[in-house]
């Protein structure tokens, strides 16, 4: 199988563990950094905050820096790299954490290297994916702009609007009555998937794929209970009136008050 020569931040306290899982990203193609703790790869992200890095594969229990610590500084910077946790410890607690502070899987040891590298494969489509709509975003708008107000065409092609909601696609941001929303990244994906529905019913497995909240999720009952917990938390973030479950089917988007209205 031919893969994308991606460059893989690797970060294992285990020298075994360290080497072996070089081996496997090296034999399967890509350009791999091997760190042996989490301060080292916190230091390197931020020498590298350009697109240095597309993945970013990490431990989670380790001394002094651990592998959510490592997570959350991969994640802030202005072009996160995608992360992929490999622990033996792993526990429900560490698992939703990681998952609200974005990281891409949580895989467990011991892990077969097939599933290890279809996580780091799947890693880095998100990755790409969200690279070329950003650029054909900004290129959409520049070529509006040498016929219109180069202004309001970037604000256009910039945002999505669904009544009082913005969506800064540029700055991935989500905007409620023009304040800022802090957001986890897998509930941005989750609005801006519902958002370019424009009120089209997605169903919850669609959700769950258009998202890339899981790689995993085979059933639509599956993918409704991994997006419960997000869409609660949204629905307290901006109004609750804003999203809406239709039973058994999946979620949409809308604006509440054209329906309270009756348009």
């Amino acid at each position: 199988m031919t893969r994308w020569q991606g460059r893989v931040l690797l970060v294992e306290d285990d020298p075994a563990a360290l080497t072996s899982l070089r081996r496997v990203l090296e034999g399967a193609g890509y350009h791999v950094t091997a760190v042996a703790d989490g301060e080292t790869a916190c230091r390197y992200l931020e020498m590298e905050d350009h697109g240095g890095y597309d993945v970013v594969l990490t431990d989670l229990r380790m001394a002094e820096v651990d592998g959510l610590a490592v997570l959350r500084a991969a994640r802030r910077l202005s072009n996160p790299p995608e992360v992929v946790v490999l622990t033996g410890y792993g526990t429900l607690g560490t698992a939703i954490e990681a998952f609200r502070a974005g990281v891409y899987d949580y895989l467990l040891k011991p892990c077969k290297p097939e599933e290890l590298l279809n996580a780091i494969e799947g890693a880095l489509h998100r990755r790409y994916d969200h690279a070329l709509q950003l650029a054909a975003l900004r290129e959409q708008a520049r070529h509006a702009a040498r016929d219109l107000d180069e202004k309001s065409i970037i604000e256009q092609v910039r945002y999505l609007r669904v009544g009082d909601l913005l969506i800064d696609r540029f700055n991935r941001r989500v905007i409620f009555r023009n304040r800022v929303v802090q957001v986890t990244p897998t509930e941005y994906e989750l609005l801006y998937c519902l958002a370019e529905a424009r009120g089209r019913t997605l169903s919850f497995r669609e959700i769950v794929q258009r998202a890339y909240i899981h790689a995993h999720v085979t059933t639509d009952e599956d993918a409704h209970q991994l997006l419960k917990t997000h869409i609660h938390n949204l629905r307290h973030k901006i109004d609750p009136a804003y999203i809406v479950n239709v039973r058994g089917v999946g979620y949409r988007l809308i604006d509440p008050r054209f329906f309270r209205s009756g348009l």
